[in-house]
């Protein structure tokens, strides 16, 4: 079989990840490739990250620059537009390319109109604002720092650091391009840092009056810079998922979250760096567990931790159906204290825990009363749903062993686990078995006869899960998803 021979489907799948000017060149390779460029399949995803469709030009104050060249956007959107799906803009500090860009399409929908609508498959629009920092040096000019502050209203401080959202042109061109979209299933608007309160419910009222019993899935991260209540989510009655930052919510939103969105299964709680934490009272995860008890429903919550955030969340109080916690982060470090937290409060809910992130930029301690062994293995005794365990701290080898063996009398079917962190050592050569169906004698000769070595580690497990199991390379740890 030659290349022009291959199947059309993995033709396909192969172009539509190649940039626009590649699948060009690839089309003059033959016929077979040709009729896979003009396939509707690869046209389904649109993604702006501010060097397609663009142009080197000399700017005498900046060197050079690229350019949007509209004339390429108005040659692609007549012959694509039909087939799109997904329109994704990446962050792009070239504020200048994006609101053309916006400008462009606002101006292809206007031309027409609302009865020949030129996407009528696009389903998902996702927007992430490029959010600009500065930070300052001098630990002593802080009065400078306040003044900034009042000089750009849409920036906020947090330590030395000085983030800026959007407003103003911007805002109002994306505003504008929202109000033209209709019937999106999937929603994501990120990092918009909103300040001023003229300007909160900015794209979410455009996207409520065209897309409201549609929309199934909305993200709404860092949408303001301070603490501010999205009420206005909850008017989209048909959600099935919402992932959020923390400081959008409050108890009032959530309870109307609770007895407003009959859909809802899903609901993301999510922290980075631009989030500010935000504590929920206790009372209120009581009256939403009622609410969905006597509705007969469920939410699956998931605690995620991401980006470059070094702060623990405030975890929500039990009744709270917290089902994943999940640090998408390199920067934090195992605190036993939280994983005890999770056994006490969510011993009866917890389906994931992950570490993710191989490449941990914080101190990993060696000493056994300072690791996380024994927080670990009584995180799998306790919580007996759990079925997904990824760990990248430093534990060892007869902590790996106690781990499958417990987990596996449960639920656990999933266990992640860094092999750079993973040593050859036995700390429970004293410490007592006394649950119920343990005999302690056997349970030590086990335990000595399988952590002196990787391979006999990763046959002893295997034969626990009843399938081929093995330590994670780093490379392969960061491919994980969970």
């Amino acid at each position: 079989m030659g290349w022009e021979e291959l199947p059309t489907i993995l033709l396909e799948e192969i172009f539509s990840l190649l940039p626009i000017r590649y699948r060009y060149y690839c089309s003059q390779v033959c016929q077979s490739w040709y009729r896979t460029f003009h396939s509707p399949f690869i046209w389904q995803t649109f993604i702006f990250d501010g060097n397609i469709f663009t142009r080197r030009k000399f700017n005498l104050f900046r060197g050079y620059e690229r350019i949007l060249n509209s004339y390429r956007v108005q040659l692609y959107l007549p012959r694509k537009s039909q087939y799109l799906k997904q329109l994704i803009i990446k962050p792009i500090p070239e504020y200048h390319n994006m609101c053309d860009f916006l400008n462009i399409l606002t101006t292809f929908f206007h031309y027409y109109g609302s009865d020949n609508y030129p996407f009528p498959h696009l389903e998902e629009f996702s927007f992430t604002f490029y959010v600009l920092v500065s930070i300052d040096d001098d630990t002593n000019n802080q009065g400078n720092i306040v003044n900034a502050y009042y000089q750009h209203p849409n920036a906020f401080i947090r330590g030395k650091k000085r983030y800026y959202g959007t407003g103003g042109i911007i805002l109002q061109t994306l505003r504008r391009f929202i109000s033209s979209l209709h019937c999106l299933k999937r929603f994501h608007l990120n990092n918009l840092l909103l300040e001023s309160d003229s300007d909160i419910g900015a794209c979410l009222n455009e996207l409520l009056e065209n897309s409201s019993e549609t929309l199934e899935y909305l993200e709404i991260l860092n949408y303001s810079s301070h603490i501010v209540p999205l009420y206005i989510v909850g008017l989209f009655s048909n959600l099935y998922s919402i992932s959020i930052s923390s400081h959008s919510l409050n108890d009032d939103v959530l309870l109307l979250f609770a007895n407003h969105l009959i859909h809802l299964h899903k609901l993301n709680i999510i922290q980075d760096e631009l989030t500010i934490p935000c504590r929920y009272s206790d009372s209120v995860w009581t009256e939403i567990d009622i609410i969905l008890q006597e509705n007969r429903r469920e939410w699956y919550i998931r605690m995620i931790t991401k980006g470059k955030c070094k702060n623990e969340p405030f975890w929500p109080n039990n009744p709270a159906q917290v089902r994943a916690i999940i640090y998408d982060t390199s920067l934090i470090k195992l605190v036993q204290t939280s994983i005890y937290t999770c056994m006490e409060q969510y011993s009866k809910t917890l389906e994931i825990y992950a570490h993710l992130k191989s490449m941990c930029r914080v101190y990993i301690p060696r000493s056994f009363l300072e690791r996380g062994d024994m927080a670990y293995i009584g995180l799998v005794k306790t919580t007996q749903y759990l079925h997904t365990l990824a760990i990248r701290e430093r534990i060892s080898t007869a902590t790996c062993l106690l781990i499958a063996y417990y987990g596996t009398k449960h639920n656990l079917k999933y266990f992640y686990l860094r092999r750079n962190c993973v040593i050859l050592r036995n700390e429970y050569r004293q410490y007592i078995f006394n649950e119920f169906d343990d005999n302690n004698e056997q349970m030590h000769i086990w335990l000595e006869k399988n952590c002196r070595q990787y391979n006999n580690v990763e046959d002893a497990v295997s034969l626990l899960f009843g399938r081929r199991w093995k330590m994670l390379s780093d490379w392969e740890y960061n491919q994980i998803h969970v």
